[in-house]
This record gives C-alpha cells, structure tokens and sequence, in this order.
C-alpha cells in the first residue's frame, strides 16, 4: 500500500484592526505611532524586538498599498500597556508614511497584520550588543537596544543623522542613557553638523569606521551586530566588520 506524506499547511497569517492611541512628531518629518491592541489579541500580536508590521490601506482610487514598519517598543510595553509603538518617517512620494505623518489621528483604524521578519535575536544579559544605524533605522535598532539594556547586556551605538534636530528617538536615548550608565555606549554621528568629535563629524564610509573601530569602539568586544541603514551603508559596514573578525551580524535595508 503506497502512503502520501504531506508537508502540514501553514495558515496565512490574518489581518486585524488595531486602533490608533497616539500620533507624536518626533522631528519634523518623523512620527510614533502607539497601536492599542485588545488583550485577546495579545498573544497574536507578540514579538522578538527587530521585527515588523505590515500595514494595508485602500486609496480613494481603489488601489491597495501595503507597507511595513519595524516596532520600536518592546514585548515587554505590549504585555503591560497593551500597546505597540512604530516610528514612521515620511518619505518624498511616500503614499502611507505621507498619511501616517500629515493625516493619521488618534481613534483611526488600522488593518494590520502580525509581527514578522528575522532582523532579531534571543537577547541574554551576559552579550555585548553593537549597531550601526542611520536616520529611521534606529526604529528596530531602539526596540534592540532597550530589550538588551533592560536583561542587564551591554550596548554600543554609532547612530547618524544630518543633524541633531532630525534625529529620530533623541529624547528615548537620553533616558535610556540616563538609567542605564555606561552599558549603553552611545555615539552619535552627524553628517550635515558638526559632531561630538571630528571622528563623527561627516559621512560613516568604510574608512572614518575603520577609525572609529581604531578608538571609540573596540569591536573585539562586540557578540553581535545589528546594522540598519541604506544599501551602501550597511554594505560597506558589514564588510568593515567581517575583516575586522568581530562577533555576528545581522542586516537591514532602511530608507531612511
């Protein structure tokens, strides 16, 4: 007797309304937008900090627009508040971060599926935790960094904006700063600005890295990367640190 074996369907994940808490401006081009999600819907909704929401909206016309945001908050804020928090910056031609950050408002609606994506990690408290990120790619990068923070891990940060008016989650970094000490170890970069020092002053290309790499941070001691930023940036990064022999690396393309 001749016996089939099929492979068990995976179900597709399904689509659910979350409403709109909250709408904050985080610079001038940039919003958090705060889901609140229903408690039966919580474990639905969990998820490993790095990962993403995708969103799906009808224009007038009648075509549809999918698009996906990483969230900046943690499971821990959607287990005890029952809210989820993305940072959403709004991009020329851009038809849903264009509404996100000019039309959306609290009590809106939004058709949103489950977490995704692989940009993640099992967090322990004994890793040291390294990222280089840029603009809006700082989204999974703080939902990353304050899960670590808050396990008792060690964090470094080379984070670059134009400038410090245009950087996304400023003020969630101080405090991230201010209750963590020196287990954040947080460098920001401007291009368009001066800097804190001439070293991050100017463009992250390969090269003011290897010099970075030479002073500020000592990748040796780094378990694992987290690089998130455009496709020449995170390219260049990612072959800086492969030659320097240091820990794991995980990438993601941003627009930022």
């Amino acid at each position: 007797m001749a016996i089939e074996l099929k492979q068990p369907r995976k179900s597709r994940p399904a689509w659910h309304k979350l409403t709109v808490s909250g709408v904050r401006a985080l610079t001038a081009d940039a919003v958090e937008v705060t889901l609140a999600v229903p408690e039966h819907l919580r474990p639905a909704f969990d998820f490993k900090p790095g990962q993403h929401l995708t969103f799906q909206r009808v224009e007038a016309d009648g075509s549809e627009v999918r698009r996906s945001y990483s969230l900046a908050s943690t499971p821990r804020e959607l287990a005890a508040a029952g809210t989820l928090r993305l940072g959403i910056r709004s991009i020329p031609e851009g038809t849903f971060s264009g509404y996100a950050n000019r039309r959306l408002l609290p009590g809106d609606v939004l058709e949103v599926l489950p977490p995704l994506g692989h940009f993640c990690t099992d967090i322990r408290p004994d890793r040291h935790y390294g990222s280089v990120v840029a603009g809006s790619g700082i989204t999974p990068i703080i939902a990353i960094a304050t899960a670590a923070l808050e396990a008792g891990a060690v964090v470094t940060l080379l984070y670059s904006n134009r400038t410090e008016d245009s950087t996304m989650f400023a003020a969630e970094l101080r405090e991230l700063e201010r209750v963590h000490g020196d287990r954040l170890r947080l460098h920001h970069v401007r291009t368009r600005a001066d800097g804190p020092t001439p070293l991050l002053t100017g463009r992250l290309t390969p090269e003011r890295l290897r010099q970075v790499l030479g002073t500020a941070v000592d990748a040796g001691e780094v378990d694992e990367w987290f690089l998130c930023g455009p496709y020449e940036m995170v390219l260049g990064v990612k072959e800086v640190l492969e030659a320097a022999g240091t820990g794991e690396i995980h990438t993601e393309l941003y627009t930022v």
